[in-house]
């Protein structure tokens, strides 16, 4: 059996990471965190990441917590994903990821909106 790899690297191409809303909750306290990622592995990775070097400096409530409870005490879950249009482009996403995690803020009053990476407010 031979494995055709432009085939393979085609596909590759082809395919898109997972995008949606999540949430990031310390366990020890209930804090919830909700936000959106056009990539939820990377923005996974990113936050844990960022959290246990101590540099996730633009959610300072977020370092706070984990420096206190420590990485055990918390929990990333996707609340959900969104699929891939192929008529869109991957920027053009943006708008409607940020419409569903504002619809989860508002079915969970108590969580506060987190940003992986810096994004403009439209």
């Amino acid at each position: 059996m031979t494995i055709d790899k432009k085939m393979l690297r085609d596909q590759y191409k082809d395919s898109k990471p997972p995008m949606g809303c999540f949430s990031l909750t310390c366990e020890a306290t209930g804090d919830m965190f909700i936000g959106w990622a056009t990539d939820l592995k990377s923005a996974k990775n990113s936050l844990l990441f960022r959290l246990s070097l101590g540099s996730l400096l633009h959610e300072p409530r977020v370092q706070q917590l984990h420096t206190l409870y420590g990485a055990d005490a918390f929990s990333f879950s996707i609340l959900e994903e969104l699929s891939h249009d192929k008529g869109h482009a991957s920027n053009d996403y943006q708008k409607d990821l940020e419409v569903l995690t504002e619809l989860y803020l508002e079915k969970y009053p108590d969580a506060k909106e987190i940003q992986v990476w810096k994004y403009p407010r439209h």
